[in-house]
């Protein structure tokens, strides 16, 4: 018998079934992707709300120009939205992201207090969190020095990654067998549907992604801070990717699903493959539907919207 008073073959079958849902979600919703960073971002989601996880953190490999590999913060989720962001982002994090993805294998569950020091471990289990477990996954791509495929497409760039997953108590081994399988999912699926290509004229987050340049009229917005509204209505009850999403906008609902109330207009820009053009439109648009609210990076609410949205159109 488990924790929860369940046999371990009624958990099995839980998990499988749990597991066969969360691959459906990510079949329908991939449709909807122009990039793997959005894929990467909606999975830390789907694992922190599906598999009871407290903080999952999806960390990239990034070259530079000499060939050597850091470590990408990509995707962030967490139950407890008063996780301060430094702390995720911590360098003890991206030391360990960094030495995953040299082993190339995964970290098994493990105490806090083993993995990191006492000073970090004393902060993590001050926000509840006094388990970890990693995993490293990657795609078959070529990189970049490959060149094109002989049909003179690009070919689809390498993409490793290293999730870091962190829990309150230990969870069922069937559940971290579920977590690994969608990991190894998400990334075929990348592959398959494309999401591994890298846009005309732009590079992969993969290989450090950049944005157009803002207008000088935009540059204030860049540095704002969405939070989405409480509104149950905007999502369904039984999934963040179901399809009844009521945005209807595209470029709008692709933002919307990003936007964690950490990341800056600039960051969500690189997070949705959008320019801040297009960004700044799909803002205009929740915002008239008060889906969301601007923050300035201080943590104000920016109340004279028609002042920086000025030189949009009237309407949607």
């Amino acid at each position: 018998m488990n924790q929860g008073g369940y046999s371990d073959h009624s958990y099995h079958l839980s998990a499988g079934k749990l597991r066969m849902a969360v691959a459906s979600e990510l079949l329908r919703a991939i449709r909807e992707m122009g990039h793997v960073d959005e894929l990467l971002q909606q999975l830390s989601l789907i694992i922190v709300q599906r598999f009871g996880v407290q903080v999952a953190q999806i960390w990239v490999a990034q070259a530079d120009s000499q060939g050597q590999y850091s470590m990408k913060l990509q995707a962030l989720s967490s139950q407890d939205n008063s996780l301060p962001h430094r702390v995720a982002l911590s360098k003890p994090f991206a030391d360990l992201a960094g030495e995953i993805r040299n082993w190339q294998t995964e970290l098994a569950l493990s105490l806090i207090g083993n993995v990191f020091s006492s000073f970090q471990a004393a902060l993590l289990q001050r926000y509840g969190l006094y388990y970890c477990f990693a995993d490293y996954v990657n795609s078959k791509g070529q990189s970049p020095a490959s060149g094109a495929s002989p049909g003179g497409q690009a070919p689809p760039m390498s993409l490793e990654a290293v999730a870091l997953l962190f829990f309150s108590q230990p969870p069922h081994p069937d559940m971290q067998k579920s977590i690994s399988y969608i990991l190894r999912l998400s990334i075929q699926l990348a592959e398959s549907n494309g999401l591994l290509l890298s846009p005309t004229g732009k590079q992969s987050n993969v290989q450090g992604y950049k944005i157009q340049t803002p207008q000088k009229s935009l540059m204030a917005l860049s540095e704002l801070v969405p939070h989405r509204k409480r509104d149950t209505r905007l999502m369904t009850t039984s999934s963040p990717l179901s399809d009844s999403i009521v945005i209807s906008d595209k470029k709008a609902r692709r933002l919307y699903t990003a936007i964690d109330g950490r990341n800056n207009v600039n960051d969500l820009c690189a997070i949705v493959h959008l320019d801040v053009n297009e960004v700044s439109l799909a803002l205009q648009l929740l915002l008239a539907k008060q889906h969301i609210e601007l923050y300035d990076p201080s943590g104000q609410i920016v109340d004279n919207i028609p002042s920086l949205y000025g030189h949009f159109n009237e309407g949607e």
